[in-house]
């Protein structure tokens, strides 16, 4: 299959190839080009093969970062620079992850803190007190899902983290 020319029974091989991946989830153009360097296409055969999907409506990056950027913010596992940087991993640019984020947290009304609660409610880490191990625990697992500074700190620092009642 390394031959220069991309003749049209590899391209419809590689198409194939593509709208089985496409069938299964959404995919970015990088992923369809890694996945067809790795079954041995032709350079000259991928790019037709992603023309035609791409002319098919299949393939489109700007669609697929918004639509993944929005499943990832809804899933209430993650805060908006983890999402960016899965989105990176998909290969696409910084900027284009980024302003995918940016219009999905319009799009589902995401709010930093609440998700960041979330994730600390499914760890245990919310609604008692904690020690000087587990507020650092809770501080390294907002940070590691892509939360904010300034948001670990408003979740970590408020009150309803804190023990009620006077038998502090």
């Amino acid at each position: 299959m390394d031959s220069e020319e991309a003749t049209p029974e590899e391209v419809k091989r590689a198409t194939d190839a593509c709208l089985r991946l496409l069938a299964a989830r959404a995919r970015s153009r990088h992923e369809l080009l890694t996945a067809l360097e790795r079954k041995g296409f032709s350079e000259p055969v991928r790019k037709a093969a992603l023309e035609q999907v791409a002319g098919w409506g299949y393939l489109d990056d700007e669609r697929f970062a918004q639509e993944r950027a929005a499943v990832l913010l809804q899933k209430g596992k993650y805060g908006p620079q983890d999402v960016e940087q899965r989105l990176q991993a998909h290969g696409l640019s910084r900027e284009a992850a980024s302003e995918a984020v940016a219009n999905a947290r319009e799009t589902v009304e995401f709010d930093a803190e609440a998700t960041a609660r979330q994730v600390l409610e499914r760890r245990g880490l919310l609604g008692r007190k904690l020690g000087p191990k587990e507020h650092a625990r809770a501080g390294r697992l907002l940070f590691s899902r892509g939360f904010s500074e300034d948001v670990i700190h408003r979740v970590l620092g408020d009150a309803t983290l804190e023990p009620s009642g006077p038998e502090d």
